[in-house]
């Protein structure tokens, strides 16, 4: 590109990468999570013992975007002094008020801030305050939230078995979780929240239950009960027999997460996040009673449960090469693609590192000029990029801009996907690799320096067109997706953005609009 044009062109194509996808789109929403609208903490004991109640605050995009790559949160304390002592890391705490600093390396999971509260020493039951939070994330801010602490008061704990193991696609099990009201008051009404991963989902539909699907592999299905049910203090309840998980043939590392909250004004639009959910039909969903003696042995502070369970399944991963052409000393873009054909997902919820990757080898003449975001080049002279869980659909882009630097006849690079450990879930190793194709005519003498990168023409390796997919999922980020546009050094990735974007230059040229900085968008 010529320097005389690389102010407007990088102008707009800061504007493209900005909205391109719904990660930086007017109506995003980063809000607080983690933080119920009502907090109960138990009073101080008789013999001095003070019971913690812990939390995890963290932020959430409501059009399931990445996380940010970093945020602020800023707890005012000073209505809850004398009312509960608060600890709260990683934070500073100074004239009432816990800033919270949290830089965020997964772009799939932002770390949380860690809150304690303890009754503070002289409080009586009945005592409350509003913890009051606001903050920013990536610069913007957040919705404020507040949420009444209160000494006593109804506080529901979860206690609970394992999943069974040996469990097989269509498989289905009982949740095995009950809760108990370790506060002082009693819960009028009861709200659960459960959670599963992508090869999960309830087995079945209840009328007082609500639904919801989502894009991401840790988060893929929510469901929300409701259960109008008095539950005093020391009294039991569990889950029926009926209310099951049921094994889906996208299934490979499973978690299950059930959340339990007493009802309040605003609790259900609080777990809703905005997204939308979707009431049930079919029966009600009841809680029995717990059998034998109530005791409250088995449980601990926790207000959520989780299980985990591994399913044994496979998963074809296939890569797409590409044909490309020109002349000596252009600059084209070769446009690799990666496909998850399933049935399963792969990955792990409790541990998302790579677990695969892909390699890029090419031929004598040809040099990269662009790697995709977090590409790197590796040992032998090969390109490599890490990938993360992939959905059991996941379709990702891979846009290497390359120059052409000698003439070329029949040359051939070659893309694939390796799997180390992971290769024994995929049982059609055929198309893990795919031929890149190269051929050149001679120079010309009139071409235009600042014309934009050709892109690659034909697909190789399947039948996929090497799109991408808006449900792709990959923690290196290296790759493209519906929802996400690349940010390495390549900005465009096709001709009709290409051609958008060069239409756009002229109409800001012509109208005389000038700036004097640049800001691009990164994903963290």
């Amino acid at each position: 590109m010529a320097r005389g044009v690389l102010f407007p062109l990088a102008l707009i194509a800061a504007a493209a990468g900005g909205l391109a996808g719904p990660a930086d789109a007017q109506d995003r929403t980063v809000s607080v999570t983690g933080l119920p609208m009502q907090i109960a903490v138990t009073p101080v004991m008789q013999d001095g013992v003070r019971q913690p109640r812990q939390l995890t605050l963290s932020v959430a995009d409501s059009t399931d975007g990445p996380a940010p790559r970093e945020y602020v949160l800023r707890l005012d304390l000073g209505a809850l002094k004398g009312v509960v002592d608060v600890d709260a890391k990683p934070c500073d705490v100074a004239a009432g008020q816990a800033t919270c600093r949290i830089k965020v390396t997964d772009p799939d999971r932002a770390p949380g801030v860690a809150l304690t509260l303890r009754a503070a020493t002289g409080s009586q039951a009945g005592d409350s305050g509003v913890l009051h939070v606001t903050g920013e994330a990536d610069g913007r801010a957040l919705k404020a939230v507040d949420a009444t602490v209160q000494v006593g008061g109804a506080n529901l704990v979860v206690a609970g078995d394992r999943l069974p193991t040996g469990l097989k696609v269509g498989d289905t099990a009982p949740i095995p979780v009950s809760f108990r009201n370790v506060g002082s008051a009693s819960a009028s009404g009861v709200l659960m929240a459960f959670r599963f991963t992508e090869g999960s989902k309830p087995a079945r539909r209840f009328d007082n239950c609500e639904y919801s699907e989502r894009s991401s592999f840790e988060e893929k299905r929510y469901v929300l009960c409701a259960f109008a049910v008095d539950v005093p203090p020391r009294a039991e309840f569990r889950l029926p027999d009926d209310a099951e998980v049921e094994v889906t043939a996208a299934a490979f590392h499973e978690l299950v997460q059930v959340d339990v909250y007493p009802d309040a004004p605003g609790m259900r639009e609080y777990l809703r996040r905005g997204y939308p959910y979707e009431r049930g039909s079919g029966p009600q969903l009841k809680l029995r009673g717990t059998d034998g003696p109530q005791t409250g042995e088995r449980y601990g502070n926790d207000t959520s449960w989780e299980s985990t369970y591994y399913i044994t399944n496979t998963a074809d991963l296939s890569v797409t090469g590409a044909d490309i052409s020109g002349k000596v000393g252009d600059e084209v873009v070769a446009d690799l693609g990666l496909r998850n054909d399933g049935p399963a997902w792969l990955g792990d919820v409790q541990d998302p590192t790579e677990f695969a990757s892909l390699h890029v080898e090419l031929p004598d003449g040809v040099s990269v000029v662009g790697l995709p975001k977090d590409c790197l080049r590796g040992g032998s002279g090969e390109y490599v990029c890490p990938l993360g869980p992939l959905d059991s659909d996941a379709r990702l882009s891979f846009p290497f801009k390359l120059k052409l630097a000698k003439p070329l006849k029949d040359a051939h690079g070659k893309v694939r996907v390796r799997q180390a450990e992971w290769s024994r879930y995929d049982t059609n190793p055929s198309n893990d690799s795919a031929p890149i194709g190269f051929s050149t005519t001679s120079a010309s003498t009139s071409a235009d320096p600042s014309a934009d990168p050709t892109p690659g023409t034909g697909a190789t390796g399947g039948d996929t067109t090497g799109e991408p997919s808006p449900s792709a999922t990959s923690a290196s980020g290296g790759a493209h997706s519906g929802d996400e546009p690349g940010d390495g050094d390549l900005a465009s990735t096709g001709a009709g953005t290409a051609t958008w974007i060069a239409a756009l230059a002229v109409l800001l040229i012509g109208a005389g609009i000038a700036a004097r900085a640049v800001v691009r968008r990164r994903r963290a």
